[in-house]
């Protein structure tokens, strides 16, 4: 936990800091948008991380990720007048990022905890690393508001080398079962990926992200270009981001009653619901409010959406499965900020494509549940069939 959170606090200075870093240097919306966004797109390539998380010791690879991060931010730091260094290593800070992220969530809490006490300890997980990203904010916008755009990427890097430190104090993680050739490792993710309830969850959580992915990103710049302080910015949006944290710390009290496909379905609907209001807010307070409402039904869901990855993914191919889920529901995120960049520079309604894009989400998973999987899906899936399902045997955890 505590690693998670001193890396998810350097994410979100991060998050901050190069759209506003970029905004100022070029002055250019979209290109704010798009430079922040390359970080998501390492997600494009995180099936071969899976493979390597599944193939060799998960605390050496998680302490080498957030090294990657904090080589990385180290280089925006000295490079926040060269556009297209800053916008690569951003970029290759994102693969630190997928490692990092698929290890932390979908790896080494169902290793290090029992099944029973994962979904209070998922949740507690995501509690903290929300709250983190409200001190991402905080921290990145007074840095950036008090000292300037160099020293405030030096705290984001600072923070990942903590990060490391802490992850290496770990207990050693390596992998019982044989490594397969790279191809097979390639295809367990994608055949997992074809059970039925995967899909689904993978088709409305990756169209959700595709229209709110990188809502905050863009608020940021919007704001930004509104001339708003960025002091003020990071303390307004850190606010919505607190509300986003108590949705999580409360993810696991939703009813047991329900099964996992009704809960992440509620939390679905409040989110599209204040995602549309936020779109049409005559203000920007209005949206604010919207955002934190976004927030707070994200978190839930989340909490909903992992325990039921841990349920029902053995933890042999966690690594595999978890990186070609991310692949698709994380790899939105930066196409959202893309899709949000070519309604800027179009001119076309700059909410449209979002609203059509979170209306499909939901209209999927309101299928699934209610016509096709009738609110079903709480055990363990069944192993996909042939050689890969047998390849990567072991006992389910």
């Amino acid at each position: 936990m505590g690693s998670s959170v001193l890396a998810k606090l350097a994410d979100y200075g991060l998050l901050l800091v190069v759209p506003l870093a970029v905004l100022q240097n070029t002055g250019s919306v979209a290109w704010s948008i798009v430079a922040i966004s390359l970080r998501g797109v390492a997600y494009a390539v995180s099936p071969l991380i899976g493979a390597l998380i599944d193939r060799y010791d998960r605390r050496t690879l998680y302490v080498a990720a957030m090294m990657l991060q904090f080589g990385c931010a180290a280089v925006v730091s000295l490079s926040t007048h060269n556009t297209v260094v800053l916008s690569l290593a951003v970029f290759l800070s994102g693969l630190g990022g997928v490692a990092s992220s698929i290890s932390g969530q979908f790896v080494l809490v169902p290793a290090l905890v029992a099944k029973e006490n994962r979904p209070e300890a998922v949740s507690k997980l995501a509690f903290a690393v929300d709250l983190a990203k409200l001190a991402g904010f905080l921290v990145g916008g007074v840095s950036l508001g008090g000292a300037g755009q160099k020293f405030a990427l030096g705290v984001v890097a600072a923070c990942y080398l903590l990060a490391a430190a802490v992850g290496y104090l770990l207990p050693r993680l390596p992998v019982e079962a044989e490594p397969q050739t790279l191809i097979a490792d390639l295809l367990v993710g994608f055949t997992w990926l074809k059970q039925r309830d995967l899909a689904f969850l993978v088709g409305t959580m990756a169209l959700s992200n595709l229209a709110i992915g990188s809502l905050a990103s863009v608020l940021v710049t919007l704001f930004g270009d509104r001339d708003v302080d960025p002091t003020v910015i990071s303390v307004v949006l850190a606010g919505s981001l607190l509300v986003g944290a108590l949705g999580s710390r409360l993810g696991y009290r939703l009813p047991r009653r329900w099964s996992a496909p009704i809960r992440i379905l509620v939390c679905q609907l409040l989110l599209g619901a204040a995602f549309f209001v936020l779109t049409g807010a005559p203000s920007v307070w209005l949206q604010v409010l919207c955002f934190g409402v976004v927030e707070f039904a994200a978190g839930l869901s989340n909490v909903a959406s992992i325990t039921f990855r841990q349920d029902v993914i053995p933890s042999e191919v966690a690594g595999r499965v978890n990186s070609v889920i991310r692949m698709f529901i994380a790899g939105a995120i930066p196409l959202s900020g893309m899709v949000y960049a070519a309604s800027e520079a179009l001119h076309v309604p700059f909410w449209a494509p979002a609203i059509v894009l979170e209306a499909l989400s939901l209209l999927v998973w309101s299928v699934f549940v209610l016509v096709i999987g009738r609110g079903a899906a709480t055990g363990q899936l069944p192993r996909p069939a042939g050689r890969v399902g047998r390849a990567n045997g072991g006992s389910s955890s």
